[in-house]
């Protein structure tokens, strides 16, 4: 598995549970659920801000392939978990302006709760490498 390439970020949750922000493979590359953490991973990213936090997660998912060599241009799909799917538009609209001009495929869909209960999203993508061989 040399050719394997892993992300990690301050998230507190990837050493208890055992995963990694990013993985890539070849040109596959998968960004788990990404939860609107602050800078110091320990906290939550504008509390009660169905917006700011899907812009939150969108940011560190790219911050994630840009330590792999890609960008949000490479995503192919994106997965969006909400605590309120009522909120859509708000969740929504941080997903369009991200992917303004390079949209993926997506999915929303409505979840009892995530890890922390001042999170209202976590956001999971997929993506694809054109520069592997």
């Amino acid at each position: 598995m040399d050719d394997v390439q892993r992300v990690f970020s301050n998230a507190v949750w990837e050493r208890q549970v055992g995963y990694c922000r990013a993985i890539r493979k070849g040109a596959q590359v998968c960004v788990t659920g990404t939860a609107p953490v602050d800078e110091s991973g320990q906290g939550v990213h504008a509390p009660g801000d169905a917006y700011r936090q899907a812009a939150r997660c969108l940011e560190l998912i790219e911050r994630a392939l840009g330590k792999l060599g890609l960008d949000r241009r490479n995503v192919l799909r994106t997965r969006i978990f909400v605590t309120d799917i009522r909120r859509w538009a708000e969740y929504g609209r941080a997903h369009a302006e991200f992917f303004e001009g390079c949209p993926p495929a997506t999915t929303m869909v409505e979840v009892k709760a995530l890890i922390d209960p001042a999170m209202l999203v976590e956001i999971e993508a997929d993506a694809w490498a054109d520069d592997a061989a």
